[in-house]
């Protein structure tokens, strides 16, 4: 049965691979500074994919092209301005659902990954497997397929952080001009 200790006993022995690289989010730029200062990691822990209520994550592409198509998908107020921005991450420990071998390893069918989760009547196998991610310290996010990309006709990946998951020497960084750092976690 695939439940939450179901997971969290899966995580001890499933293959990670390391994350070295840039990432990008694109957000509404008036949602960003209602509230000032800027947060660029802010998190609103609302459930997500990958995550039930109350756990803090952020969500990023690995191009600006699906960081473009996910917002698109998920932000439908019509014209407005939007940011831009990029994360330096180096990450020792990433559950890579993109590869079929480590999707195995979780129990899971790429069906699974691709599940409705909003309006679900409970909690989704990879919202389970997000929870169980969220309490432990070694993996820190995972790689996963874009469902944005796909339905617009090109496959790419998008990467969950979790905030209580990354320690050093992991880390994400929020690069502003001349790669001056503007927010990191740790």
């Amino acid at each position: 049965m695939r439940n939450l200790a179901h997971f969290v006993r899966l995580l001890e022995k499933v293959p990670t691979r390391k994350l070295h690289g840039k990432l990008v989010r694109l957000v509404a730029m008036l949602d960003m500074i209602k509230s000032p200062p800027v947060d660029f990691l802010f998190t609103s822990a609302k459930a997500y994919r990958f995550n039930t209520a109350g756990i803090q994550c952020i969500y990023f592409a690995e191009d600006e092209k699906t960081a473009k198509a996910e917002y698109d998908r998920h932000n439908l107020h019509g014209y407005q301005p939007v940011t831009t921005y990029f994360a330096e991450v180096q990450l020792t420990h990433l559950l890579d659902l993109c590869d079929l071998r480590t999707r195995k390893a979780c129990g899971l069918k790429m069906a699974d990954v691709r599940a409705p989760w909003v309006g679900a009547p409970r909690a989704t196998a990879t919202q389970l497997l997000g929870k169980a991610l969220s309490r432990q310290t070694k993996i820190a996010a995972v790689r996963f397929p874009s469902d944005a990309a796909r339905r617009k006709g090109f496959e790419a990946a998008n990467v969950v952080i979790f905030r209580d998951s990354i320690r050093s020497p992991d880390r994400l960084e929020i690069i502003g001009p001349d790669g001056t750092s503007l927010q990191k976690w740790p």
